[in-house]
């Protein structure tokens, strides 16, 4: 027969055990949160990175080596990252670093150029 007192014990460790296990999912919740925001945030940060380093990279050393000149470089930034203007071509640059892939847009340019579907349109006012 349970006496009085152990069913207190019983009820006090029940209720301990779920709020110990409230607490624990709790943290486990709000821990998979953050390391959803923290991933966000590198990976935001990385792209800001690579925009601004866009900007600057036809003055690297690795643009020099081409033989191209940075004021014939054009900048676009979307969809492709520019055009640089040479005396017998016209090349339309993309800029990678790393493991960094084409977008779907840009290999679609890419396939364009490929296929030698570009022109030159004038348009006068």
């Amino acid at each position: 027969m349970i006496n009085i007192p152990d069913v207190y014990i019983i009820i006090g460790l029940a209720i301990l055990s779920a709020l110990s296990l409230w607490l624990n999912l709790r943290l486990w919740w709000s821990g998979r949160r953050y390391k959803r925001e923290a991933d966000s945030s590198r990976r935001g940060d990385r792209v800001v990175r690579g925009l601004i380093s866009e900007q600057f990279a036809p003055f690297t050393e690795t643009f020099k080596k081409l033989g191209w000149d940075p004021q014939e470089f054009k900048f676009l930034g979307r969809p492709v990252d520019g055009i640089q203007f040479q005396e017998d071509e016209i090349v339309i640059v993309e800029f990678k670093t790393g493991r960094s892939q084409l977008s779907d847009t840009q290999q679609r340019v890419k396939r364009l150029v490929e296929q030698g579907k570009v022109r030159f349109e004038e348009i006068r006012f």
